[in-house]
């Protein structure tokens, strides 16, 4: 029976996939995100598409780049290099013969999160997606932010360094990007690049390792310095933090830990910004992209 829907999250290292019935996910899977061109990627979601094509009615995807969920076309992909100026709903629904929606990853994250995350309730809170980049996703007045471009939330573009601002070092997306941590504490510690994981961070914390602690407070008090920063600007109720290494809480109790520290050592009587780990994990873009799908179809929620 063709009553269930088809989920993509598209990343720039997988591609996640489920089915969603009103019973919730189920044969979940995820394999490599082609990244030499967009043949590749649809033969490959073809083939995903293929296992389950007596059981859906529709696709609904997830993935980075600007997205207008409208008309369906995409100005370009993100790290999806090849994607440039592009329906992409007109390409998929082609292929798969049934109705497609997209939206971006990080605005799917913000959707996923108000719709049965930490963000349930709550008419102004802001989504901050640690991974290879910081993406995100605003909630303002009830409703997600795309701004006029369609670029609200692209939070790895903020410049951090008035002296050097076109250095991409000095780029949230850098700066807050998970791989630079990891990267850090393999110098710090003189291990090679590419040895040491988010889990290894992790580990490396709890048996109180000094070096690394140094190492992890000081990118946490970075994000925390851009919390500050979009507090004052969006003044949000709250922050949700997700993505791959959020789903340890040392990171969000370290980030509200510097937080305080900051006010404290200020003289300036800023709004607290609050923060809370993501409840949903990695299915907060998959839930994203449903609500998104249910939206445009008008399908009761």
């Amino acid at each position: 029976m063709k009553n269930k829907i088809l989920v993509f999250d598209i990343g720039g290292s997988f591609i996640k996939f489920s089915l969603f019935s009103q019973n919730g996910f189920f044969k979940k899977g995820k394999v490599v995100t082609p990244m030499d061109s967009l043949d590749d990627l649809i033969v490959t979601l073809e083939q995903i598409h293929s296992q389950f094509v007596d059981e859906i009615e529709g696709v609904a995807i997830s993935l980075p780049g600007i997205v207008n969920s409208t008309s369906g076309h995409m100005v370009h992909g993100g790290s999806l290099k090849y994607i440039n100026d592009l329906n992409m709903v007109e390409v998929l629904e082609k292929r798969f013969r049934l109705p497609v929606t997209i939206e971006n990853d990080g605005k799917c994250a913000a959707l996923g999160e108000a719709w049965r995350g930490a963000l349930q309730g709550v008419n102004d809170g802001v989504v901050l997606v640690v991974g290879t980049g910081m993406g995100g996703g605003i909630i303002s007045q009830g409703k997600l932010l795309k701004g006029h471009h369609l670029s609200a939330g692209e939070f790895s573009f903020i410049r951090t360094n008035n002296e050097d601002a076109d250095n991409l070092d000095y780029f949230l997306g850098f700066q807050g990007s998970s791989l630079t941590l990891t990267k850090n504490v393999a110098k710090n510690k003189n291990l090679p690049v590419g040895s040491v994981t988010g889990e290894k961070v992790f580990e490396f914390i709890e048996k109180d390792d000094p070096v690394v602690q140094s190492v992890f407070r000081g990118y946490c008090r970075n994000i925390a310095i851009q919390i500050i920063n979009l507090q004052s600007v969006l003044d949000p109720e709250k922050f949700v933090i997700g993505g791959g290494i959020s789903e340890n809480p040392l990171l969000v109790s370290t980030i509200r830990q510097e937080l305080e520290k900051l006010y404290s050592e200020s003289t300036f009587n800023f709004i607290y910004a609050q923060i809370e780990q993501s409840k949903l994990g990695n299915e907060a873009n998959l839930l994203g992209a449903i609500y998104n799908y249910k939206q445009l179809h008008n399908i009761a929620l």
